[in-house]
């Protein structure tokens, strides 16, 4: 058993490569930018219910996390943390993660850089059911994690305001490096790794990554070691289909080392 991208992900941020002021946000083959039609016969694999009239700007249509990759996060997640109320999942995008956690969690914050992309998971989250869990915020995280402004006011004063915060960065365009452990994690743009990391560590103890399978290591062992000290454990999940490598979970913090049965005997873990 193993879980699926269909192909590795083209995480972009780049607006060379695709167009965020979208003006049709629903399409059929023929309507699609032509560097998305490539992906129209993947449509399901992101959102089971296309058909029901998704939302996605064309730069969603190869950022966002396939559905049962989405599913199998959030439910790994709920599983190591059952009693967590609220949740921040940093790019939403088009809402393919938020979507899934907000089926498994009371409490879902969405926070993207692009209002369009709020506007989609909002909309595509209405037509999976659970709008109704999630509040969102639109800004630049460099700039909102500066502050807490933008966060719940019931929670805001916390030390740790969130449960779990999750991030799928854009990994800097589809040229980004694919040999194995060359992917410098600390060179990412807009959202370069350790400051990404620190910036979650501040609001949460736990928080997790989707990040390219060719992620330089010892960026992420750095980066935990200076957030948690030398006896810390971070846990990389392979996530993989047909014995390839398509994407790493990575998780940090001490409430997601546990127990997870949802990957016994499936994907590799590390520690």
């Amino acid at each position: 058993m193993s879980y699926f991208i269909p192909e590795e992900q083209d995480h972009t941020g780049s607006e060379a490569e695709s167009q965020s002021d979208d003006q049709l946000l629903m399409h059929t083959l023929h309507t699609l930018p032509a560097n998305c039609k490539k992906f129209w016969r993947r449509r399901y694999q992101l959102f089971s219910l296309y058909d029901e009239g998704i939302f996605m700007t064309s730069e969603l249509w190869f950022s966002v996390t396939p559905e049962n990759i989405a599913a199998f996060t959030a439910h790994a997640v709920h599983e190591l943390l059952p009693d967590a109320h609220d949740v921040l999942d940093i790019c939403c995008g088009g809402g393919g993660n938020t979507i899934q956690f907000a089926n498994v969690f009371p409490r879902v914050g969405a926070v993207d850089i692009k209002q369009v992309n709020v506007d989609c998971t909002l909309h595509n989250a209405g037509i999976y059911g659970v709008a109704d869990n999630i509040w969102t915020a639109t800004g630049d995280w460099n700039q909102l994690s500066q502050s807490r402004d933008w966060i719940p006011t019931d929670i805001r004063d916390k030390p740790q305001p969130f449960d779990f915060i999750f991030c799928s960065p854009p990994w800097g365009g589809t040229s980004y490096s694919r040999e194995e452990n060359s992917f410098r994690l600390n060179e990412m743009v807009p959202l370069r790794f350790d400051v990404l990391c620190e910036s979650m560590a501040a609001i949460s103890a736990n928080f997790g990554l989707f990040l390219p399978r060719s992620s330089h290591l010892g960026d992420i062992s750095k980066t935990s070691t200076k957030l948690f000290g030398v006896s810390a454990k971070t846990r990389i999940i392979n996530l993989v289909t047909e014995d390839h490598i398509r994407g790493l979970l990575v998780l940090f913090g001490p409430d997601v080392m546990g127990p997870l049965s949802c990957i016994d005997n499936v994907a590799p873990m590390y520690n």
